[in-house]
């Protein structure tokens, strides 16, 4: 069977997993999905969580229940081999182990990004996750 494997569950990943498992059949792909999250976060709900004027489980969508189709592995890829087309997974319990790949799609986020601004680093509280 064809592997796919996504690397990341953010907005990109997700919508990603998403659309191929709307195209192709289980029979056809086995796709997964590697994220430290079980959920993707909708960022530009943050600000409206911190305020208070919704609740966090509104911004988040749950990758499992979504993803119906797709095994969801709860870790961070610590390496990837491109040659012999390998993932190293470090889950958050237990041994890091390795997914094998035909087809890899790398959307990994990124760092909440800080301006220039003194002192925004030390004091300022960055919106990337619900917690």
């Amino acid at each position: 069977m064809f592997r796919i494997l996504i690397v990341g569950g953010g907005y990109a990943g997700f919508y990603a997993a998403r659309g191929l498992e709307r195209k192709l059949r289980r029979t056809e792909v086995e796709l997964t999905v590697v994220d430290p999250r079980p959920y993707m976060t909708y960022q530009p709900f943050l600000p409206e969580v911190t305020s208070g004027a919704i609740e966090a489980r509104h911004a988040a969508v749950s990758l499992r229940r979504h993803l119906r189709h797709a095994e969801v592995v709860s870790g961070t890829v610590t390496s990837i081999d491109h040659a012999h087309k390998r993932v190293t997974v470090r889950p958050r319990d237990g041994k890091p182990f390795a997914i094998e790949y035909d087809v890899i799609v790398v959307t990994a986020g990124a760092v909440t990004r800080t301006l220039p601004i003194p002192g925004i680093a030390e004091h300022a509280i960055g919106l990337k996750h619900v917690e």
